[in-house]
């Protein structure tokens, strides 16, 4: 019998894959990685957050983008094969 609650339920694997371009610097100014935007808070609770939380970081990281007047990330070795 399960006798676990809803809120003690496993989470169901998160579907939205990690938005990381390999660059992995941290601008010391911004505090936004160069290549994805995002915090190192987000980067490092990226793995337990749920889809919900996922698009919520990507929506912000567009945002970012946008006031930087910026309208993509930074061109890497990884995204251009």
């Amino acid at each position: 019998m399960n006798t676990s609650t809803p809120s003690e339920s496993p989470k169901a694997p998160a579907t939205i894959p990690s938005p990381c371009m390999g660059v992995c610097q941290i601008d010391r100014d911004t505090k936004f990685c160069l290549g994805c935007w995002r915090t190192m808070a987000e980067i490092a609770h990226w793995s337990r957050y749920d889809d919900i939380q996922r698009v919520a970081v990507l929506e912000e990281l567009r945002q970012r983008q946008t006031a930087a007047g910026v309208n993509r990330r930074r061109e890497t070795k990884r995204r251009q094969a």
